[in-house]
């Protein structure tokens, strides 16, 4: 009579996966998501990688499994309410497509209303989870991902070529819509998944409290295992579009503003609910004002001018829902390009803190084309309302690859946004404006060469198509390009242990991030923990994964020691004589690092056991 024991739940597949370094894509290299690939034999197989973005390229060879059929199990398009009646579509908003409608619209060549008419959402699900069909150099991280399209923005992309226009379309309130719809894909098709949001920019409480970062913290967190959510921190960075100071009893804070791009700039300023500021508007135009603060938190004042429109919003009013009430001042300014100073006036003053941004402020238009404070501002706390969720996974950029050969043999550059190994100037940076520091960790988005859509705007600009890529890969950049990255290493984590929920997730990029010369030290608002590893994140998973050892053999009963266990998590005692077929002995929950469990009845033929996670 004899029992054998299962010591390890994750088997390698040693070098089945380790092509010639020549053959790599050097953003994997720079993650070391290739070695993770070779060392583990993760492949992102089993977990749903969803992209919540412009759309995507599902005709493309990238996001189809050998055989030609499908890899996306479902699209949901949340700009076009066309099928929002549907009998199939539970959510009364946007338009579904099945996995059968999508291969049946490959099989007869026939058409699908939803594309990615800019480019952007096929980039991103290429960086994550492009299968390199294509051409294997550019696969992504997790290429044998399920995958699953939220269409949750359209941009105004103009005609080209064959492809007609297409207009913007966004609605934050279909946001916590996408959110819910990828958790109910994972409950259906019994996956853990990894959602990404691929937008973002500065503007709300930017400090976890918003109604969206609510809805998000409720979705996934502490004890919800196997759903995690991405968005990185901005393209914002670099630029003194972030104001903040103190306003005095009877006193006056000057906020000085340089408008030079023409179109609408917004000012968006926040300030505790205790005190009162009276507002003043000064324009090239004259002189606006004084606007008297609100009398209570559910009073408010509007103002509409010939540059502007204003709003001051009692703390429970606000536009963003807060949790906790903050008072808001919001000024859309439409006059012409010149200076402009909103001065607020302590009129009750408790704490007299403010935080405020202009958006759009970005740091690629020239200095004198560009919106940005002159006084108060400062180029941090840029990290956006969303990204600023307790439970969310916020990324930022650093700057990898400056140089390449384009389709036609022409070298490019994107010199000037930092160098090899810093930040990218654009990217979003911390901290919240509740003082955390807002960045989980930095990834190498500048520049990665991805799956291109052939019929997006992007494509008809050739010097961003890489020479080798055949006309289907291209360069991707700015904290877009970062996301993805991050995205489809969480969904390697995913598939080493399924049960992992978000705080888990955050915990393991932020020990197994790596620092260096660039970085300092770490944590900081600049650089999160540090740069993401691939390897070393999976290296960390291992030990969430339970090990065996047969602590006793007795009378036919079978003592099995399963250490590293998590207190809380259900763990099933499984046994076999073959291998191949395995039966449930005992459910156990464990209450510290380490648990017993006991089969009563070996009997007298080899007997295997595994342990497996509830």
């Amino acid at each position: 009579m004899r029992a054998n024991c299962l010591l390890s739940l994750w088997l390698t597949c040693g070098a089945m996966l380790a092509p010639l370094l020549h053959a790599m894509d050097q953003a994997r290299v720079e993650t070391r998501v290739d070695d993770a690939a070779a060392k583990f034999g993760v492949t992102g197989q089993g977990v749903i990688v969803a992209i919540l973005d412009r759309g995507i390229d599902w005709r493309n060879n990238d996001f189809r499994n050998t055989n030609g059929s499908t890899r996306i199990a479902s699209m949901f398009d949340l700009t076009d309410d066309s099928g929002s009646n549907s009998p199939a579509n539970p959510y009364g908003v946007g338009t579904l497509y099945s996995r059968q409608q999508i291969d049946g619209a490959l099989t007869l060549g026939t058409n699908l209303v939803t594309r990615d008419a800019l480019g952007h959402g096929t980039t991103t699900a290429g960086i994550a989870c492009g299968n390199g069909n294509n051409l294997w150099k550019y696969r992504g991280v997790a290429f044998n991902a399920t995958i699953v399209v939220v269409k949750i923005v359209a941009e105004d992309v103009p005609a080209h070529g064959t492809q007609p226009a297409e207009t913007a379309f966004y609605d934050p309130n279909r946001i916590p819509v996408a959110i819910n719809f990828v958790r109910d894909q994972a409950r259906a098709l019994g996956m853990p998944a990894v959602m990404l949001l691929n937008i973002g920019s500065v503007g709300g409480p930017m400090d976890g409290t918003s109604s969206l970062c609510q809805a998000l913290n409720a979705a996934v967190g502490p004890g919800i295992p196997g759903l995690v959510f991405v968005t990185g921190s901005s393209d914002d960075g670099s630029m003194a579009n972030h104001a903040a100071g103190t306003v005095a009893q009877n006193g006056t804070a000057a906020i000085q503003i340089n408008k030079g791009n023409d179109g609408d700039l917004v000012f968006d300023l926040w300030y505790s609910s205790n005190d009162r500021f009276d507002v003043t508007i000064q324009t090239p135009n004259g002189s606006f004002g004084p606007y008297l603060s609100p009398a209570s938190n559910t009073d408010y004042d509007v103002q509409s001018e010939s540059d502007f429109l204003y709003y001051q919003l009692g703390g429970s009013i606000n536009f963003y829902n807060t949790l906790v009430p903050e008072r808001e001042i919001w000024v859309s300014i439409s006059g012409p390009n010149g200076n402009y100073t909103v001065s607020l006036t302590g009129a009750s003053v408790a704490s007299g803190r403010f935080n405020a941004s202009l958006n759009p402020s970005r740091f690629w238009d020239t200095s004198g084309n560009s919106n940005y404070f002159t006084s108060f501002g400062f180029t941090n706390s840029t990290v956006w309302d969303l990204a600023s969720a307790t439970n969310d996974i916020c990324p930022n950029d650093y700057v990898h690859r400056i140089n390449w050969v384009d389709i036609d043999g022409f070298p490019e550059s994107n010199a000037g946004q930092g160098n090899i190994g810093q930040l990218w100037l654009g990217t979003g940076i911390g901290p919240a404006y509740d003082g955390r520091i807002g960045v989980d960790v930095s990834a190498p988005g500048d520049s990665v060469f991805t799956t291109y859509n052939t019929n997006s705007y992007w494509a008809t600009f050739r010097f961003n198509e890489i020479q080798d890529g055949m006309g289907l890969y291209g360069r991707a950049s700015a904290t877009s390009a970062a996301n993805p990255l991050v995205t489809g290493i969480i969904a390697l984590l995913l598939q080493m242990n399924p049960k992992l929920d978000a705080a888990m997730v955050k915990s393991i990029l932020h020990q197994s991030a790596r620092a260096d010369a660039f970085t300092g030290a770490v944590p900081s608002p600049q650089w999160g923990y540090g740069k993401v590893d691939a390897y070393a994140a999976l290296s960390a998973v291992q030990t969430t994964l339970p090990l065996l050892s047969l602590a006793g053999l007795t009378n036919h009963q079978a003592q099995v020691m399963v250490q590293q266990t998590i207190p809380g998590w259900r763990y099933v005692l499984q046994s076999s004589t073959n291998l191949m077929s395995w039966l449930p002995i005992l459910t156990n929950t464990a209450s510290t690092n380490t648990l017993k469990m006991l089969d009563p009845n070996t009997g007298d033929r080899a007997r295997f056991y595994r342990v497996a996670l509830q």
